[in-house]
């Protein structure tokens, strides 16, 4: 899982101009309150307020200012995420509070939330003819318009870009005269809005994992995911061996044709989807033997290998309704589907289009009732030096973020894995990005962490 000066100079926030007001800071709900919580009401239209509610880590000794952090997801639990790993931020603490919030209309704490289903929504098969593509507008269109319906007011403003206003509002809260911004994963996306909507009221950005919502040319950026998901999947067929590419390649053909069975998982898979499982696996390299034995099976007639555990959905597909993607992200018609995939599936013979970006949000976006609030689009030039850091999975994408901020230093980490700094808690990411949010100290330029 990013119009740039025009509306830079003509966006005035509704708050913008509010005094500082004191937050009251409570034990937040629930057993080993290790963080304080409080409500903030930020504004929804002219005349409608919703409550976000906060949690923060105080600061262990003199405080010098906050930070503020969303985990990405994009999710609700973010006060429950930060609350379970209080201890990446301690050495932040000696300094600074650390700043969480449950976002605008998502299950947590804030309210209210939309009442949606946010299970895991199936991203269905490439449509092979405009028939088929008008058959999945018509049933986005009535899925988003349950959605909707419920609250049309917020459903059309869960956009990043509503949220990097909510973070305006949390400062203006604070009463903090800049931003401090930890943004992991999705939550990159929000630190890229927040960076173009309010570039004078930032500190400092670090942003992991992330993906590049900063772009100008949205079809070229989808090109440069598709060769970085291919440079991945590169490191498992260098292992494995030219055979094993060769027929990995053919058993993808061949899956496009008449989709393999998978028969304990009581599905089939088209070759899109057995690029997306096997991709999955393919993240930790302790699993690719068993890619290669899945190959085996698959051409032998029974693709139940690349199914995911048991217990959880046999199909490709992501969590959440896809309520803020679908307004963050641009839509597509059916020629413009099927030439992009065209075009990936040259650029990436081994992976394709089969990634969310390019397979799964254009074909459970396309008849969305609202259209894309936040669309893409580049960072101003006017921003102080950003932070990123990234693994074999995503380093590139956060790369071509902070490539647009002069002076930026992007750290890389040489292996498998998402979110180094609050996941996978990489001592070496912590401590650089410690240093960067505290003291704007960055690390040397093609700084790397083990």
């Amino acid at each position: 899982m990013i119009k740039l000066l025009l509306p830079l100079l003509l966006v005035v926030p509704p708050h913008a101009h509010q005094p500082h007001r004191a937050l009251d800071w409570q034990p937040c709900p629930g057993a080993g309150a290790v963080a304080e919580c409080a409500d903030l009401p930020v504004p929804v239209t002219s005349s409608r307020t919703i409550t976000l509610t906060l949690a923060r880590l105080p600061a262990t000794g003199p405080r010098r200012g906050s930070v503020l952090v969303n985990f990405g997801g994009p999710q609700g639990d973010q006060i429950a995420i930060l609350r379970s790993r209080p201890q990446v931020f301690d050495r932040v603490r000696e300094s600074m509070d650390v700043v969480t919030w449950d976002p605008r209309g998502y299950p947590g704490l804030s309210r209210p939330a939309l009442a949606c289903d946010w299970s895991l929504l199936r991203t269905p098969r490439f449509p092979a003819d405009q028939a088929g593509f008008d058959r999945l507008v018509a049933a986005n269109r009535e899925r988003g318009e349950r959605c909707r319906a419920t609250d049309p007011e917020l459903f059309d403003r869960m956009d990043s870009g509503s949220d990097a206003r909510d973070v305006e509002a949390i400062r203006v809260a604070l009463g903090e005269r800049r931003v401090n911004f930890i943004g992991t994963s999705y939550g990159g996306v929000i630190a890229q809005a927040y960076a173009r909507r309010y570039p004078h009221r930032v500190r400092t950005v670090y942003v992991d994992g992330t993906g590049n919502h900063s772009t100008r040319d949205w079809e070229r950026e989808l090109d440069a995911i598709a060769r970085d998901n291919e440079a991945f999947v590169r490191r498992f067929l260098d292992w494995a061996g030219a055979d094993v590419e060769r027929r990995w390649q053919a058993l993808v053909a061949r899956a496009d044709a008449e989709p393999v069975p998978a028969l304990t998982a009581n599905t089939a898979y088209d070759g899109t989807q057995l690029q997306a499982l096997a991709f999955g696996k393919l993240r930790r390299p302790a699993q690719w033997e068993e890619v290669v034995r899945a190959i085996a099976a698959a051409e032998a007639g029974d693709a139940s290998g690349f199914a995911p555990a048991a217990g959880r959905d046999p199909n490709p597909g992501l969590p959440g309704g896809g309520v803020k993607e679908c307004l963050d992200f641009p839509h597509a018609d059916f020629p413009r589907v099927t030439r992009t995939v065209e075009r990936l599936r040259r650029i990436a013979p081994n992976t394709g289009a089969s990634f969310p970006l390019a397979w799964h949000l254009p074909l459970t976006c396309t008849g969305w009732p609202t259209r894309t609030a936040n669309p893409p689009a580049p960072l101003p030039v006017a921003l102080p030096p950003f932070l990123g850091a990234g693994t074999w999975q995503d380093h590139a994408a956060t790369k071509r973020v902070t490539d647009q901020v002069p002076g930026s230093r992007t750290i890389f980490h040489d292996g498998p894995g998402h979110n180094l700094f609050a996941g996978m808690m990489n001592a070496c990411v912590v401590e650089h990005v410690s240093a960067y949010v505290t003291e704007r100290r960055l690390p040397p330029a093609d700084a790397s962490c083990p």
